[in-house]
């Protein structure tokens, strides 16, 4: 079984090796494809003498080295070929990277480099050092506008967290805008942090309703690692039909029915890992609009491991606590495909 899995997994890599190569430009006009990946501490492999935490430094508690390094980088194109399949990623969201030259060296190190990808990228104050960042094919988006959104908190400067990314980029005929978060964890208890999510879910719904107020029929679209389900306040913040532009959370979908969730904590699986979007995104017939039931956690084997304790199965981790194990992330990606609808032939 493992034999044939590997074997169906070469097949996948290699045909989409030979896409990056050689696929005819048609095939990408109509369907974007747009996913989200925390990666579980994408660090570089050198020594940061600006960031107080130390621990994926060389000699550090997690023993970081240049080859778990490159194994980590091999993971995550491995993960971007399988879930982009045929296709490919048009758009691909990155939470828990270290710099941009993670990026640049993912890009620079294997088979994506030949597609043309660029970078989104801006150092948050994350007291980790780790950022969202994303890369996208030129010829499917054309960023016009970016910034990092600070989410601070007024009443304390202690608060150092991950920046929310904004892009606004053309696709096709119209324009997409981008929301990627990274919202701060449950480290330290739930009732503990639910204040710092919160605020993070108040300074991304007052920006999605700046834009919408000068754009009410915008097309947004919001990804990330929310530390939140829907019943939460944070995402309650957000998710709200009565506001402008109507954000609402798409329906997750699995593409092997292994897993029931993002991510698997002590109390189960959790979906942390999501996509909403505007009202008019979900208009089939619209200029652009999400594809139904196109909203997926990919949940393929190789990213899964036996769960000894809990039976079933698990995210294929890279750490477990201190321990190196070797895997891929404590969270599986999730994506969504995006149709654009060709103007009338003149």
């Amino acid at each position: 079984m493992k034999k044939l899995f590997l074997i169906g997994l070469f097949f996948i890599l290699f045909g989409w090796i030979i896409t990056v190569s050689g696929q005819p430009a048609e095939n990408h006009e109509t369907i974007l494809r747009i996913g989200f990946y925390n990666t579980e501490n994408y660090f570089d492999p050198f020594a940061d003498s600006t960031i107080d935490y130390q621990q994926f430094n060389p000699g550090g508690d997690h023993h970081w080295s240049a080859a778990r390094y490159k194994t980590k980088r091999r993971h995550i194109f491995k993960v971007i070929a399988a879930m982009g399949g045929w296709h490919g990623m048009d758009i691909m969201a990155f939470a828990e990277i270290e710099n941009q030259f993670v990026l640049e060296d993912l890009l620079k190190s294997s088979p994506l480099g030949n597609k043309n990808y660029g970078i989104i990228h801006f150092e948050s104050p994350d007291h980790r050092g780790i950022d969202v960042g994303l890369i996208y094919r030129k010829e499917s988006f054309q960023p016009l506008f970016a910034k990092a959104i600070h989410v601070y908190d007024p009443a304390d400067s202690s608060l150092k967290t991950r920046d929310i990314l904004y892009v606004k980029g053309r696709v096709g005929n119209d324009t997409l805008q981008l929301f990627i978060n990274h919202w701060p964890s449950r480290y330290g208890g739930l009732m503990a942090t639910v204040s710092k999510r919160l605020l993070a879910a108040k300074i991304l719904r007052h920006t999605v309703d700046s834009v919408c107020q000068k754009q009410p029929n915008a097309y947004i679209l919001i990804l990330g690692d929310f530390n939140e389900t829907l019943i939460d306040k944070g995402l309650q913040w957000v998710v709200q039909p009565q506001k402008a532009c109507n954000i609402s959370a798409l329906p997750p979908h699995y593409d092997f029915r292994l897993a029931q969730g993002s991510i698997k904590g002590a109390s189960g699986w959790t979906l942390f890992d999501r996509i909403l979007c505007s009202k008019n995104l979900k208009c089939a017939g619209a200029h652009i609009f999400v594809i139904g039931k196109s909203f997926h956690i990919f949940d393929a084997p190789f990213l899964l491991e036996q769960d000894v304790k809990k039976m079933r199965l698990k995210p294929n981790r890279t750490y477990n606590g201190f321990t190196y194990h070797g895997g891929f992330s404590d969270h599986l990606p999730v994506y969504v495909d995006i149709m654009l609808q060709k103007p009338d032939e003149p």
